[in-house]
């Protein structure tokens, strides 16, 4: 299968409400990691931390200044959904393929840059957010969930890398 790009995508905020044309800036996945040394190893190793990241954000630049861009830098927890339609080619068939990802983020604004103003332009407004969970599918199936308020991370293989955290702390 050779991935080919994104064909279209939408964002919705809890789902249903389509905020506009957009431009999704994902939030990344960097671990906290340990430094490792002492008897026994040579030098230093950084070990990552199970299930622990950085605070993680994510950027939604739209096309122009649509109310949908003042609604989402409402100080409080807002639900967005962006569904996406990938291609692929498969050489075996010699098909085209679309393959449906869906990103569920729960975020919180941090900035909103209200854009530039100039004759025969978009004014472009750029939002900035916190994101408190991120759930990634593909096809429907759960690729990755990152929940750390909840102690829960199911990485691609479907495990759930916190879960004997949580049951160590009794959660």
């Amino acid at each position: 299968m050779a991935d080919s790009g994104i064909i279209q995508f939408a964002v919705y905020e809890d789902g249903t409400d389509y905020l506009g044309i957009a431009r999704v800036q994902l939030p990344n996945y960097n671990y906290k990691t340990h430094t490792v040394n002492g008897v026994g190893i040579a030098g230093d190793v950084t070990v990552p931390v199970l299930g622990h990241m950085d605070a993680m954000t994510c950027t939604i630049e739209f096309l122009d200044s649509p109310t949908s861009a003042r609604v989402l830098n409402e100080m409080r927890r807002h639900i967005i959904d962006i569904r996406c339609a990938h291609e692929a080619y498969n050489p075996t068939t010699g098909e085209h393929e679309v393959h449906a990802y869906k990103h569920i983020l729960e975020i919180a604004p941090l900035q909103m840059t209200q854009g530039n103003l100039a004759p025969h332009s978009q004014q472009a407004t750029q939002n900035q957010y916190t994101v408190y969970k991120s759930e990634d599918y593909i096809d429907g199936a759960l690729v990755q969930k990152y929940d750390p308020l909840n102690y829960v991370h199911i990485d691609n293989s479907g495990t759930d890398r916190l879960a004997d955290v949580r049951t160590a702390l009794g959660k």
